[in-house]
């Protein structure tokens, strides 16, 4: 059962377009943001070391990397029998890729569970509803694509895949059990992950982190809603590295547009999709498509042109001609939930937020960046809606006015939530 509010979620009169910059003044007004935030102080070239202005480069939204750089194994095709690894693993699954693959294997951990067929079919809904919207030429986050869903009864896909059931088996008790085929996510380069590791890995530690193959596989977590990351002690690994918001300000990255695209995201999912996005991810990966490395150049060479070189500057291989970029993913679904457009599909959507790890940036706090994350955030997240829900109108008459609301309720559920946490500190220091 889902939890139930202490509170009435307020009513809000629906509205038109004309008026949504008067709804989110009054949304930012409950949440204390009415005014601008101040403007984040920018670091200056001296202040800011070779390693910090590396990692921000690095980490920026759509900067460009080497595609040899992006993994070792890509420039090998793997076949049949290539040997597949274990990538990452969750609550229901672990993922398997073979070296050079475009695609992994989610082998759920319990067979006799239904989560990774809901995962699936979340996964499906979820990227079709990003698909519907327009963005030609800067989707705001990716999403890898679903390619399929093996039932535990499919023997023989696991028979056609003896390398798959070989890496499984000492790692998922009960072969065979269900998969789910999708897209990679292919990590961030090498380059990166060495500067992350020399930024946040203790000193005794690097030698061993650069060494660990199994850190090859990096997903950097975006963690919006924290500002408690600090370099890790003992144990460091690059899977699902969790970078909070003060380490993304000492950075000193993007983080409205950070926090933009996040707010996209979770409009996308609640009102196109129409689920409660319980338990997604946010990472930092690379981008699944290539580009050539100098594409502009190319085009702005004249027919008069004197021969040149064109190219990278320093190459590994052919490969190196072509680049990857640095984008903002949204995955795993298997815990996400249908919600219906009325209050109670509110309750299910702030109640997701509430028990997922902070990704999303949380109101009334007091720092300027926190600030920042949670207006830019706020209003990405409500204009978006607005368009959804004023596109769904137009194409089912049996909805009312009366869900434009919602969007609305669901940020002051926010607020709410955050001003019970606030409460509860307050009492335990009295």
């Amino acid at each position: 059962m889902p939890l139930q509010f202490q509170y009435t979620l307020r009513l809000l009169p629906s509205s038109s377009t004309s008026d949504v910059s008067a709804e989110i003044n009054g949304i930012l007004k409950e949440s204390e943001l009415l005014a601008a935030p101040s403007t984040l102080p920018a670091k200056s070239s001296h202040e800011e070391s070779v390693l910090d202005k590396s990692l921000r480069l690095a980490l920026s939204l759509h900067s460009t990397s080497p595609s040899s750089s992006c993994t070792e194994e890509e420039d090998h095709a793997p076949t049949t029998n290539c040997p597949y690894r274990k990538i990452g693993a969750g609550a229901c699954g672990a993922i398997f890729a073979q070296a050079g693959g475009s695609a992994i294997a989610k082998l759920a951990k319990d067979s006799n569970s239904l989560e990774l067929w809901n995962d699936f079919r979340q996964h499906i809904k979820i990227a079709k509803s990003f698909r519907n919207l327009d963005f030609p030429d800067d989707p705001p986050i990716h999403i890898p694509k679903p390619l399929g869903f093996v039932p535990q009864d499919k023997v023989s896909f696991f028979s056609a895949n003896p390398a798959l059931v070989q890496a499984a088996e000492p790692i998922i008790s009960s072969l065979p059990t269900h998969a789910l085929i999708a897209e990679r996510i292919l990590p961030l380069p090498r380059s990166t992950r060495h500067l992350l590791i020399e930024k946040y890995c203790a000193p005794r530690g690097k030698q061993k982190a650069l060494a660990d193959p199994a850190n090859s596989d990096c997903l950097v977590r975006v963690y919006l809603g924290s500002t408690n990351g600090k370099s890790t002690g003992m144990f460091f690994s690059l899977r699902n590295l969790k970078l909070h918001l003060n380490q993304l300000t000492e950075l000193h990255l993007d983080i409205e547009a950070l926090a933009s695209r996040m707010g996209v995201a979770l409009a996308v999912m609640h009102w196109g999709a129409r689920t409660d996005a319980r338990d997604v991810e946010f990472v930092l990966g690379s981008s699944s498509t290539k580009k050539a490395t100098f594409e502009d150049d190319l085009d702005n060479i004249e027919d008069d042109a004197e021969e040149q070189y064109v190219g990278p500057s320093t190459y590994n291989g052919l490969e190196d001609f072509f680049c990857r970029q640095t984008e903002m993913w949204v995955l795993d679904f298997n815990q996400v939930r249908d919600i219906t457009l009325d209050d109670a599909g509110v309750a299910l959507a702030v109640e997701a937020v509430k028990l997922n790890d902070p990704y999303f940036p949380k109101p009334l706090k007091e720092s300027e960046a926190e600030k920042h994350a949670w207006k830019a955030f706020t209003v990405s997240y409500l204009e978006k809606s607005t368009t959804i829900l004023e596109e769904a109108l137009k194409n089912d008459k049996g909805l009312g006015d009366e869900i434009l609301a919602l969007p609305r309720k669901f940020i002051l559920g926010i607020i709410e939530l955050e001003k019970e946490r606030m409460s509860r500190r307050e009492g335990a220091n009295a």
